[in-house]
């Protein structure tokens, strides 16, 4: 039976089945894990009574001051399934992290997947039939918020369902009840069906309202009585507000660790004391990874769960050693440090002029947020994932990413340290140009699995540096659904995922946080190498009605530009006149000047129409400060003519001193 249960598991694929088989005698030949399944069957064989529920295994007398559940009721299914009971209100998840011993839990849980399985091989052998779980899960007095806990179900995914519950249990719940769910849910629920695979809903049912009204639910959980007795059972754990803290507001915190952070952190340091030390001798004790800000990311990262932190910590240790990551840091900190500028750019990371053929980003816009974080902008019309894949060697885009990752976390603690707060980095990722539709960004399966390796990679080093991420020029249909959903979920879900309509312009409290002149800088980066386009010096080129065309170029101290422009004639030109182009440039300076009052951190070169008549005009600009200048050709006065356009941009180094 329990093979026929892996063959069911993988839709009688003979491979998969022997390869999850393998997988199952690997995690049974851990002897923790032999020993958990030889006590649970040596505590069933010893158990007088037919009750065999929690109370049998280990460590349910201090689990169940934080956990009450029905393991297997009573009466079975009309089918002859077995029934489990959770009330998620007594499911006191910050409860366990504080106050219980997380080795416990998870033994208890672990323990709680092998009871299922004795229990199911029992009932299947004298039924003669595979008997399988009906599992309810009673969201009863549950707002969203309250049902969703990420650190919680972060560390029981981690420990208890990946590590150990996939790899021993297949097959085993043949359905889902989720019952007295609030209409919100319900609603988010139905919303999302059409997305959810078959054989997921097959097995899943949302149910709002008065359960015990639903016949064909009552009917399958073993009748009126016992439906009845499960709701009666509910003791309210969760809802104890001594073993709950307010989490909500972490995730935009921004401060300086307060005296209850740095408690926890000696803490930290304490249990972490020789590998720190270690590091300490040998200078590799980073700031970005080891300071009290950053271990304040960890803590907040984690919801400030101590247990949580010092697991990811731990973990943390081992991926520094495993990925030489103190390498990296080395690296890229004496990059930082002797670059001109106080900001990161693109250019610092290794084999950037390679990767940045196919993938363009500006990693640390020029001037900062009102609260003081920095602005990373990704236009995905400039990541050409199947040319990078095809075209760069795989370990080169690996170490890029890795130096990428490495380089945030130390640009974040700079800038912290300069204003005694927690700098994050805000994300503005750009869809225009990307491919995207209803179902999302194109797949590239030779690019997105192996990046996976990539992304853990990230979420192993860093925490808490992230802050929101905004998502321009996404489909009307995606930006309408957000925009619903955000009405009904609580706002620390929605806030840290902002879709706005268009390029952001039209929205004041964008504006705000960006800058009207920098992301008019920003979206003129926009080369659109995914389409095939190069930014090129020269070209040829239509600047449609009511469009402009925009190009950035890095300016050192001393150095000058010139940009020549030619209006071609158009053939409605005795009609509607003289075809012209509005010639305009706007120039941001680095940041490290600007503690200077009387320094302008931007200025604006005016607007200058030239005429097909005109022939050729040149215009020029010499930094007296490094900079970035965006020269913009804007056609957008038109609103019926397209204009021809050529130019060409040259670049000249400053003057050399040295009279040689």
């Amino acid at each position: 039976v329990a093979v026929a249960r892996i063959l069911g598991a993988v839709e009688g694929n003979v491979d998969k089945a022997h390869e999850w088989f393998q997988t199952l005698l690997r995690t049974l030949s851990d002897p923790k894990t032999e020993a958990l399944v030889q006590d649970v069957l040596q505590r069933v064989a010893d158990c007088k009574s037919e009750k065999r529920d929690g109370s049998i295994l280990p460590h349910y007398d201090t689990v169940k001051d934080f956990f009450n559940v029905q393991l297997c009721a009573p009466k079975l299914s009309p089918d002859g399934d077995a029934i489990m009971y959770m009330a998620m209100q007594d499911l006191d998840r910050d409860g366990i992290l504080q106050h219980l011993d997380w080795e416990h839990w998870v033994t208890f849980s672990r323990a709680c997947t092998v009871l299922h399985c004795v229990i199911l091989d029992e009932i299947s052998r004298e039924s003669n039939r595979m008997a399988r779980i009906t599992l309810i899960v009673d969201a009863e007095g549950l707002s969203l918020e309250g049902m969703v806990h990420r650190t919680f179900s972060r560390a029981h995914r981690r420990d208890v369902i990946d590590s150990f519950q996939q790899k021993v249990a297949a097959e085993i719940v043949a359905s889902v009840y989720v019952v007295n769910v609030p209409w919100t849910i319900a609603n988010l629920f139905g919303l999302c069906k059409t997305f959810l695979p078959a054989k997921f809903l097959q097995k899943f049912r949302v149910l709002s309202g008065d359960s015990l009204k639903d016949t064909s639910f009552v009917t399958q959980c073993g009748g009126q009585e016992q439906v009845s007795s499960f709701f009666e059972s509910r003791k309210g754990l969760a809802s104890d507000n001594s073993h709950t803290h307010d989490r909500h507001q972490l995730f935009n915190m921004n401060t300086w660790p307060d005296e209850d952070e740095l408690q926890s952190i000696a803490h930290l340091r304490e249990k972490f004391g020789q590998q720190i030390s270690e590091r300490k001798q040998r200078g590799a004790d980073w700031p970005c990874f080891f300071s009290d800000l950053a271990l304040a990311r960890v803590l907040r990262g984690n919801e400030r769960y101590f247990s949580e932190a010092s697991n990811w910590f731990q973990a943390f240790l081992k991926k520094m050693e495993k990925y030489n990551v103190d390498a990296i840091v080395k690296e890229m900190t004496q990059r930082l440090e002797s670059g001109e500028g106080s900001r990161a750019s693109f250019n610092m990371l290794p084999h950037a002029d390679e990767i940045g053929k196919y993938f363009r980003c500006t990693f640390s816009a020029m001037k900062l947020t009102p609260a003081g974080d920095v602005i990373w902008f990704i236009p995905l019309g400039d990541f050409d994932r199947k040319s990078l894949a095809e075209n760069v060697q795989w370990e080169h885009f690996v170490e890029f990413v890795r130096a990428m990752i490495v380089l945030r976390a130390i640009e974040a603690q700079k800038l912290s340290e300069g204003q005694h707060r927690m700098a994050k980095c805000i994300a503005i990722v750009d869809l225009q140009g990307s491919g995207i539709g209803t179902t999302g960004v194109p797949k590239v399966e030779s690019f997105d699995e192996p990046n996976q390796k990539n992304v853990a990679f990230m979420r192993e080093i860093i925490i808490d540096i992230l802050g929101p991420v905004y998502v321009l020029n996404a489909p009307w249909v995606a930006v309408k659904a957000f925009n619903w959903f955000q009405s009904l979920v609580p706002e620390r879900f929605s806030r840290k995922l902002v879709l706005l309509d268009g390029d952001g312009t039209a929205d004041p409290d964008f504006l705000d946080l960006v800058g009207e002149s920098q992301l008019k800088h920003l979206l003129a980066t926009r080369v659109g190498l995914l389409s095939g386009e190069v930014d090129g010096d020269f070209g040829d080129t239509v600047v449609s009605a009511g469009e402009s065309l925009s190009k950035c170029r890095d300016l050192k101290r001393g150095e000058s530009i010139s940009w020549a422009t030619t209006v071609e004639a158009g053939d409605a030109d005795s009609w509607l006149g003289v075809s012209d182009i509005i010639s305009s440039a706007t120039v941001i300076f680095h940041p490290e000047l600007n503690a200077q009052e009387v320094a302008e951190d931007e200025v604006s070169l005016e607007e200058l129409p030239i005429l097909a008549s005109d022939g050729e005009v040149t215009r020029e600009y010499t930094a007296d400060r490094d900079c970035v200048i965006t020269l913009c050709w804007s056609n957008e006065h038109s609103r019926m003519r397209a204009k021809g356009l050529r130019y060409h941009i040259e670049l000249q180094a400053k003057p050399s001193s040295d009279p040689k």
